[in-house]
């Protein structure tokens, strides 16, 4: 079976350039989005707290600044997205956000939440019989100070709301939607969530590759492309990566 997209697939996803410039411009999209969320918040804490010394350090002990650089990232990179598709004069619907949310997508976001958590049951039973230090690892999601109700609310937004508000758009929404053109379901699907779980193994951190976190990041894009493809929209995708990341809030940071 041929991995090309067919005709009426294409008249689906207008093009948003060749794979290689797809791949490119999310991954550019994303760096760009940290770097300047980095910049602002560093420069904003700087200003608020003009005697710090170790600026760095003080921004990964302090709720606030952590929120702020997840909401500014997450931001971005959903206006780059959307700054991609309108630079070629095109609507939103190619990325999946074209309609309004209806009642569909509720439902098909309860079966795609079962289906994220029973691959991820049967994922990690495998990886317990082969590799059971994988499911030891543990995900550096930040927020590790908290102490008021605040900074809970605060973590809360971050951590569960604010992320599939920005990845979203980019990853199932442009990413996806780009390869789709030239590609069929299964080859997008796997090469989106392949960069997907490559993101999430957290390089640069100084600690060993997460791969656990790489795995089951890789498993809920699976079906949240699957989800993107059977809606032609993303909001039952955010809605399953919210509630993922609900369970991840509440059994790592609480």
């Amino acid at each position: 079976m041929s991995s090309v997209s067919s005709e009426p697939e294409k008249a689906r996803y207008p093009s948003l350039g060749p794979p290689w410039q797809v791949v490119l411009n999310t991954i550019g999209a994303f760096l760009f989005s940290q770097l300047i969320a980095v910049f602002l918040v560093s420069l904003g804490y700087g200003l608020v707290h003009p005697h710090t010394r170790d600026v760095a350090s003080s921004i990964n002990n302090s709720i606030a600044a952590q929120f702020f650089f997840v909401l500014l990232a997450e931001g971005l990179a959903a206006l780059f997205a959307i700054w991609l598709v309108r630079r070629r004069r095109l609507n939103l619907s190619v990325i999946g956000l074209g309609r309004r949310p209806r009642i569909t997508d509720a439902r098909l976001a309860v079966l795609g939440f079962l289906s994220v958590y029973a691959l991820l049951v049967i994922a990690n039973l495998i990886i317990g019989i082969f590799s059971p230090q994988i499911n030891n690892q543990k995900q550096n999601l930040g927020f590790n100070n908290i102490s008021t109700g605040s900074q809970n609310i605060l973590a809360f937004m971050a951590l569960v709301i604010v992320p599939p508000l920005g990845e979203e758009p980019l990853v199932r929404g442009f990413l996806y939607s780009g390869l789709r053109r030239w590609w069929r379901f299964w080859p997008a699907a796997l090469a989106t969530s392949f960069l997907c779980g490559v993101a999430h193994l957290e390089f640069g951190s100084g600690g060993p590759l997460v791969w656990g976190a790489a795995i089951d990041t890789f498993l809920l894009s699976i079906v949240l492309v699957f989800l993107r493809e059977r809606t032609g929209a993303l909001y039952a995708g955010m809605a399953v990566h919210m509630l993922n990341n609900l369970i991840a809030f509440f059994v790592v940071i609480k």
